[in-house]
């Protein structure tokens, strides 16, 4: 029997109660209709207008735990706690307000069990010929184990996203140290030794013109080696990032347009969120991964964000004339990191690929109400 109800969809059960309306019908004695509901094999429940069980059926009673003798001639207040039986009785009548068949899920105490179940209900209204509530036809299905797992789903989700939140946080502190501590030893020991070989390099000038040559290309390596270690420090945690949102996200256009090539262009709509250093430098990652994402692209020339960073919404929206490539499982790779991110702050992503015109990638956050 499980099998046969965990198979039944909604339009089956409609049926079969639309069915069971027509035998009720045409039934003749008592012990017709007594059958009929027997033989039925979803748990099985009447109710009259008062909302008080006349009828049920065996599987029924096995699913509530509960003896038709025990229950009979009561809407159930003496066998269920309270609030459950308020919210079987307030969908009584609502299914006899709306005069349709309704359909809902609810807990139910099963006293052998000593535990609640949950149970998807369904509920047809019967008149009377001059259209006053008859009966109500109940089946119901148990759907705890569903339940429970959606349950567990959603544990297990929430558990990971607080330990990618918790990684990422963790992260971002380590680049930041990385960063400090690469800007406190290496790059003030280059700017030593390069105030060290720029002395040499001037006292050479006329004397020693071969050490004079190597000091100059020494000075050289330094500016190069100086250089990079500033890009490796902003890009471990740029600088930009204390003054704000945009403000990195600017600078980090400037550097692609650079490094790659690219015509990049950056449109502030309006800037008047409060964010605190954590969300913001969330953000900007999420942002390199949305540049990242369309710089792999094929073809692309042009990259434009468009920011409007408003004190109730943020919304980002970035775009490339790019075309994706055949790397469907990278992409969606790519795209759930970036709605995974965002979801740790109550955001959403949103992707128009436009054929022969690029990929639009459109992200909205909440942002932080304004003080009343």
């Amino acid at each position: 029997m499980k099998s046969l109800i965990e198979s039944l969809g909604k339009t089956d059960i409609e049926n079969m109660l639309t069915q069971f309306q027509a035998d009720i019908r045409f039934a003749g004695p008592d012990d017709e209709l007594h059958h009929i509901i027997a033989v039925m094999p979803l748990a099985l429940f009447i109710k009259d207008a008062q909302s008080r069980v006349v009828l049920m059926n065996p599987a029924c009673e096995a699913l509530w735990g509960i003896r038709f003798e025990a229950i009979r001639g009561s809407d159930g207040a003496a066998l269920f706690p309270a609030e459950q039986t308020a919210y079987f009785l307030e969908h009584d009548r609502r299914a006899f307000a709306n005069r349709q068949h309704i359909v809902y899920e609810e807990e139910l105490w099963h006293a052998g069990l000593g535990e609640n179940r949950w149970l998807q209900t369904h509920k047809q209204p019967i008149y009377d010929q001059h259209g006053q509530p008859r009966m109500l036809i109940a089946m119901c299905v148990d759907i705890t184990e569903r339940k429970r797992a959606e349950i567990r789903l959603q544990s297990s989700l929430q558990e990971m996203r607080t330990l990618s939140k918790h990684q990422n946080t963790a992260k971002e502190s380590e680049r930041r140290r990385i960063a400090q501590d690469v800007h406190d030893d290496l790059a003030q020991n280059l700017l030593a030794l390069k105030l060290d070989v720029t002395t040499l390099y001037q006292r050479t000038t006329e004397r020693q013109p071969l050490l004079h040559q190597r000091a100059a290309q020494a000075l050289h390596t330094l500016d190069a080696s100086i250089l990079a270690v500033r890009e490796l420090i902003n890009e471990l945690h740029p600088s930009t990032l204390e003054l704000g949102l945009s403000a990195a996200v600017e600078w980090q256009m400037q550097q692609l347009e650079r490094r790659l090539g690219l015509q990049c262009r950056v449109e502030l709509i309006e800037d008047s969120a409060t964010l605190d250093q954590r969300q913001v430098t969330a953000i900007y990652r999420i942002m390199l991964s949305a540049l990242s994402y369309l710089c792999g692209q094929s073809g692309t020339r042009t990259v434009q964000a468009t920011l409007n960073l408003r004190q109730e919404q943020l919304s980002i929206v970035v775009s490339g004339d790019g075309q994706p490539e055949q790397r469907a499982a990278r992409d969606a790779l790519d795209l759930g990191a970036i709605r995974a991110r965002l979801a740790d702050f109550g955001g959403e992503l949103a992707v128009a690929q436009l054929p022969g015109a690029g990929t639009v990638l459109r992200m909205n956050l909440p942002g932080r109400p304004a003080a009343a």
